[in-house]
């Protein structure tokens, strides 16, 4: 496939953007894909190729919250266990799937989500403090693997449920939850990534410039997360999930 100068200039201005709002709540790969579809990458190019760009999304802002000291790894180290074994199992599943069932399934759990958080107005902006006990930790586990198998088959939307878990279940904040999900979701897109490439399934051409836009855009996410504060995470959280719930529905 042969891509202009100008689509070219267009992805990377979206990964500037995306970037930015990919570093308060992830979920870029809900935009990224159908774009590059549009321009003409099959489903499981648009899909190997947006992943790559996750990797620029969340390493900046996992170097940048680390230094802020809002990553619990107590509790994202655990996760990322499971997380990382059922990631490979859901990219060999996603060379072949049929996606449009398990878009509606997430469409719905999103909804719910949304619908969690509203109904409890103060859910996420007060921590609870909470000791990383063996049953804690064994929560953590089991919570990783499916959504390490989500994340490896698409991964669009795979930051919502983690980042809801660590605050629903282990008492987070909405910035230290967003802060502590950097490393499970660079490290189980990380292990998706090679089916993909080995399949022939990314498109560097694409890959390299939107990475890079991505990079330098969340950056500034991480650092305006950070000044806003849980509130402003909160909003725009709630309402980028509804969006993205009434994507897949609809």
């Amino acid at each position: 496939m042969e891509i202009s100068v100008l689509e070219i200039g267009i992805v990377s201005l979206a990964g500037l953007v995306l970037g930015a709002m990919g570093a308060i709540i992830g979920s870029t790969l809900l935009v990224i894909v159908p774009m590059l579809s549009f321009f003409g990458l099959p489903i499981q190019a648009a899909i190997g190729t947006g992943k790559v760009s996750v990797i620029g999304r969340e390493i900046i802002p996992a170097i940048y919250f680390h230094s802020k000291k809002l990553v619990k790894l107590s509790l994202a180290i655990p996760f990322s266990i499971t997380a990382l074994i059922t990631s490979w199992y859901g990219s060999v599943v996603a060379i072949s799937l049929d996606a449009g069932i398990l878009e509606k399934i997430v469409g719905i759990f999103m909804c719910i989500i949304s619908a969690i958080i509203l109904i409890n107005p103060k859910i996420g902006l007060q921590e609870k403090e909470t000791k990383m006990t063996f049953r804690h930790m064994a929560i953590s586990i089991i919570l990783g693997a499916p959504v390490g198998f989500y994340a490896g088959i698409f991964g669009g939307g795979a930051n919502v449920f983690i980042i809801f878990g660590f605050i629903l279940i282990f008492g987070n904040t909405f910035l230290q939850a967003t802060a502590t999900s950097k490393l499970p979701n660079l490290l189980i897109t990380a292990i998706s990534i090679p089916m993909f490439i080995v399949k022939g399934f990314v498109n560097w051409e694409i890959a390299i410039p939107l990475t890079l836009s991505t990079a330098a855009g969340s950056y500034f996410g991480a650092k305006l997360a950070v000044k806003k504060g849980n509130k402003f995470i909160r909003a725009i959280f709630v309402g980028l999930v509804l969006v993205f719930a009434m994507k897949y529905l609809i």
